[in-house]
């Protein structure tokens, strides 16, 4: 029987969740780039994420 694969994604910046739903969300670019640099040591193969905007933590466009 063949192993099978699993794939891990990793949405660091959260899915609907914005910065004022949780203080443990990246905002600034650093804070996401270790984010992301965490999840890869953690065995993610996919990073997942929202760029934010540090000065508002909203979403950018």
């Amino acid at each position: 029987m063949p192993k099978s694969k699993t794939i891990i994604s990793c949405a660091v910046t959260g899915s609907i969740h914005t910065p004022s739903m949780s203080p443990h969300l990246p905002v600034t670019a650093d804070e996401i780039a270790q984010a992301a640099l965490e999840a890869a040591e953690a065995g993610a193969a996919i990073v997942h994420l929202h760029a934010r905007d540090p000065k508002n933590r909203q979403a950018g466009t």
